[in-house]
Order: C-alpha cells, then sequence, then structure tokens
C-alpha cells in the first residue's frame, strides 16, 4: 500500500489530460499521485489547470457548491468573476492550486533553465522518488536530426523544447517518466536516420547529450507490448518500433487516436511494467455522446454571389436571421431536396425537423446526463453538476450546413462518410472553392463521425472549423461542440474549460485522453509500490 503521495510534474499541460488520469487513482478515497507543479504556456489552458488543480484540493465529492455554480454560469465574463470570489473565499486551496499551475514557456529568455530548475526542485521539497510526465510539442522532433548534424542550436526554438524535456531528465532523474508524442515521429527520417532511434538512446543515457550531468540511466518500455527479450545492455527490445504506439480505441476510448507513449524507469527501479489490457469491444461514439441534450447549429451567413476581382474569386455574403422558425425551413427544405435525388428517394413520409427545447446549446444546461448505459458512466458522472458545460453550437454558413446534411445522409444510408466523387455526383453547389475540391485537398475535408464506432483523432483543428466533427445525427445538423469533443476525449463531465469556445476547442484537441492516462497511471502505480512507503 502507498502512503505517501507520488509527485508529479507535468511538462508542456495543456489543460491537463495526463495529470486528470493520474490524479484519478485512488487508495482509500485519497489520491495516490500529487500534481507538485504543471507548466503550460497558454492562458486559457493555464486558467483551466489552475481551476482544476483547486477542485482537487478537495477530497473527491466534497468540492464546495461555489465551484458547481462557476460550471453552471453560463456568461463568460460572470463566470470570471466567481472564479476570482472563489479563490477569495479558499484562500489556503486557491494559493496551492497556483502554485501548481505555473503559466511559463519552457525554452523561453523569461524562463531560462535556472528558473525551470529552481521551481521544479521547490515542488518536490527533497522528494528523490517522482514521476515526470507530459512531451515536447511534435515540431521539435521534426529539426532534431538536422541540429545533431551541426550540433544543437540553442537558438531553434522547437530544437530547444526536446532538449529540455531531455536535460529536466539528466538534471533531476525522475524515477519514472511518461513522454506522449504523435505517431509521425517512429517513420520520420531526416538525414537517412531515424530520428526515433536517437531519441531513444537519448532518453536511456541522457548524459550522453548533457556531458556535464550525472544523470543515471532509463529504460524505455512500451506500455502496449510486452518486450521481446531484453539486450546485452540490460534494456527491453521489441520487434519493431511500432510496438510503441498506443491505439487507444483498443482500450476504451471512444476515439482512433494513435500515440508514441514512452514509459522510462530508472536503472535502479528493478521493476518490469505490464501493459494496457485490451477492452472486450470497441467503444462507439454513439453509446458516449448520444445522452447529450439535442442541439441544432447557428446560423451565420449565407454566400449571395461572388465576383472575379484582379484574378480573385471573392464572395458577396449576407447575414441570416438565427431563428429556431428560419433553421427549421432552411434545413427541411435541404433536407426535402436531398431526399428528391434517384439514390436517396424513399416512399415513406420526411419526417420534419423540429428544433430541440435547448436550441443552440449553453455554456451549461440543467438536464440528466450521462445516462446509466453510457460505457464510461462512472468516469464521467457528478451527481453535484445536474447538466453539462460548455455544450453549446458554433454558426455555419448556410452553404456548410446543406453539406453536413448531405454527408449525414450519405452516411446514414453506405455506412461511410462521402468522399471528392461523391459530391461532385450531386451538383457544383456541394463543392467549397471548387478549384481547392479538383486539386484534392478536399477530398476528406467535410468528416461525419460515425455514431456505431469509435470517432476519429480529435485534434486542435478542430477549433478552426468543425469540417472533420460533423454530428452523425442529421436532425442536428452541425458540428460537435466543445463538451462532446471533450467526452471523446475522455474529460470527466465536472471539467471545465476556461476561456473564449475557440480556446475550449484547441484545449480539447491538444489533450491526451484522461481515461488512457488513467490506465497508464494504474500500471505506474506498481512500479512505484516497493518505492514509496
Amino acid at each position: 500500500m502507498i502512503h505517501d503521495k507520488i509527485p508529479i510534474i507535468d511538462l508542456f499541460a495543456g489543460p491537463g489530460g495526463l495529470g486528470e488520469g493520474f490524479s484519478s487513482v485512488l487508495d482509500n478515497d485519497q489520491r495516490i499521485f500529487d500534481i507538485k507543479l504543471s507548466i503550460e504556456k497558454d492562458e486559457n489552458a493555464h486558467k483551466t489547470l489552475e481551476l482544476r488543480g483547486f477542485f482537487r484540493k478537495f477530497t473527491r465529492g466534497k468540492a464546495p457548491v461555489e465551484y458547481y455554480e462557476i460550471l453552471q454560469e453560463k456568461n463568460l465574463d460572470k463566470r470570471e468573476k466567481l472564479i476570482s470570489a472563489l479563490y477569495e473565499k479558499y484562500p489556503e486551496e486557491a494559493h496551492e492550486a497556483k502554485k501548481e499551475a505555473w503559466l511559463a514557456e519552457l525554452g523561453s529568455e523569461n524562463y531560462p533553465s535556472s528558473k525551470i530548475d529552481s521551481r521544479i526542485k521547490e515542488s518536490l521539497n527533497g522528494k528523490k522518488n517522482w514521476l515526470l510526465i507530459g512531451g515536447p510539442p511534435c515540431q521539435a522532433f521534426s529539426l532534431v536530426g538536422r541540429s545533431r548534424v551541426g550540433g544543437i542550436d540553442d537558438e531553434d526554438h522547437r530544437v530547444y523544447l526536446y532538449k529540455e524535456y531531455l536535460r529536466i531528465i539528466a538534471v533531476h532523474h525522475p524515477t519514472v517518466f511518461v513522454m506522449e508524442n504523435v505517431k509521425g515521429l517512429l517513420s520520420a527520417n531526416l538525414n537517412g536516420e531515424k530520428v526515433f532511434d536517437w531519441i531513444l538512446n537519448d532518453l536511456r543515457n541522457p548524459s550522453s547529450v548533457f556531458k556535464d550531468t550525472n544523470a543515471p540511466k532509463y529504460k524505455i518500455y512500451s506500455l502496449s507490448t510486452e518486450p521481446q527479450n531484453i539486450d546485452a545492455s540490460g534494456n527491453p527490445a521489441y520487434k519493431d518500433d511500432r510496438d510503441f504506439l498506443i491505439q487507444s480505441e483498443k482500450f476504451r476510448i471512444p476515439q482512433k487516436r494513435h500515440r508514441v507513449i514512452l514509459l522510462g524507469i530508472r536503472e535502479d527501479v528493478d521493476v518490469v511494467p505490464g501493459t494496457l489490457t485490451q477492452g472486450l469491444k470497441e467503444t462507439d461514439l454513439k453509446s458516449i455522446i448520444g445522452d447529450l441534450p439535442k442541439l441544432r447549429s447557428g446560423l451565420g451567413r449565407s454566400i449571395v454571389s461572388s465576383e472575379t476581382v484582379n484574378g480573385t474569386k471573392k464572395r458577396i455574403y449576407k447575414n441570416e436571421i438565427d431563428s429556431d422558425l428560419n433553421w427549421e425551413q432552411k434545413i427541411n427544405s435541404m433536407k426535402e431536396e436531398i431526399f428528391s435525388w434517384k439514390e436517396f428517394k424513399t416512399k415513406l413520409p420526411l419526417g420534419k425537423v423540429k428544433t430541440s427545447a435547448f436550441s443552440t446549446g449553453s455554456e451549461y444546461i440543467k438536464c440528466n446526463t450521462p445516462h446509466i448505459s453510457n460505457p464510461l458512466f462512472e468516469w464521467y458522472y457528478d451527481k453535484n453538476l445536474n447538466g453539462v458545460c460548455n455544450h453549446e453550437t458554433r454558426s455555419h454558413l448556410t452553404e456548410d450546413l446543406k453539406r453536413y446534411l448531405f454527408a449525414g445522409i450519405y452516411a446514414e444510408k453506405f455506412k461511410r462518410f462521402p468522399r471528392l466523387m461523391d459530391y461532385e455526383t450531386y451538383g457544383a453547389e456541394l463543392m467549397p472553392d471548387h478549384v481547392n475540391a479538383l486539386s484534392g485537398k478536399f477530398a476528406d475535408r467535410f468528416r461525419v463521425q460515425m455514431p456505431d464506432c469509435a470517432a476519429t483523432t480529435v485534434t486542435s483543428h478542430i477549433s478552426k472549423d468543425g469540417h472533420y466533427f460533423i454530428h452523425y445525427d442529421t436532425d442536428q445538423c452541425r458540428s460537435l461542440t466543445v463538451r462532446e469533443a471533450a467526452r471523446i476525449q475522455t474529460f470527466p463531465d465536472n471539467y471545465l474549460f476556461c476561456g473564449p469556445r475557440t480556446a475550449q476547442y484547441h484545449q480539447v484537441g491538444n489533450a491526451v485522453p484522461p481515461y488512457l492516462a488513467y490506465q497508464i497511471a494504474k500500471i505506474v502505480t506498481n512500479i512505484f509500490n516497493p518505492y514509496i512507503v
């Protein structure tokens, strides 16, 4: 049994997906892991981290009623004031949360290594057994090979992020580290050599890069595959680099998110870790978001005409009246047209689309969700929330709504989302920006998320537009909300994303799924068991 909490330092924390998973592992209702420091450069993500850090200062289920009043506030400005009032009422917990979440940019001039080191040492307070989590942004790896050839260039910020992550391992000697990165890391080649090989060698022996450190060596394990054997140097050996890839949908995550996650264990720790246990079946999207309140999209603009000025096509728009009635009329008219086309003709009477009582949604909606049938009910549910937050739709171009509706109806009939040729078949009006479409850039641009399987990967691109994330329910005819994306990413429903909606989407898309992190955390707990008493 673990008595002392295991300290965590979280680098490039984002909104805290990895940290949330580790913080959710309990022993007798007490958290096993304790996040001592989360470093994040984005202001809105930092606010999210700070508020969640405050929430975790209370025993599970004992957060103050004022926290839930913040989640239930629909106005963003009023919400900010409520957060300030919350911190004033609970100064001790607020102080700890503010100390934990650090708004700082690793690698920037304002935060030199000495400043980072000082903060890490202060946070660890002499503890020798601790956990490092996080992962440098993927751009760092795209240039690491080039930097090796001419020596690491401290002036290149992206290379510095990779170097800084490795430096923290070399200087501070975590007992265990968990490092996440993109799938492309496995195939990256620069100057004829594999980037992944360099990274593994660096992580196994950090002092090979930082000569002035006396760092211990590390064994690097996969979390999804057991090693084939142990090599002559005592390192776990794997058949293929892809053994380090975690396909999230195999582990009850409702998303086909494929990421490289490395588990590093300090050489003095004589423990062979376990691997993740696969789920019996894939968790389908409908079972995860189907119990959220039904919403309609907002009505934005319509294209009136277009003209070419100096060789550039310029569109003329008009603003649409964003009302339930206007939306119903437009969607029903589009629906009738699509069902008049040969492949979609039906003898059954067409049901008219009706808007729900929740219309375009809100920052908070009072309702009963999740449903008990939701496969991750216990993970999402909080009895004190009495509803759902961050569940508000975007406004869309009228022409895009027709494409969404077509894509959804097509997917219902053919059990796949339509490709370029399918849009061309039904007329030029379905083709956005015809030149780009014909060039092939549009082939995948509008993607319906199918209800009966895991969703495609949620990325930060969801903050730009919703075209890759169209809701499967044609009666709602819209892209996914922040909360739906958060459900796919397995954030609990009481996890509030701070900032304006675009920032909320960006945070969700950049995160590691907390429920995947929770499963990893249970493996890591067993590594620490003999060493924390």
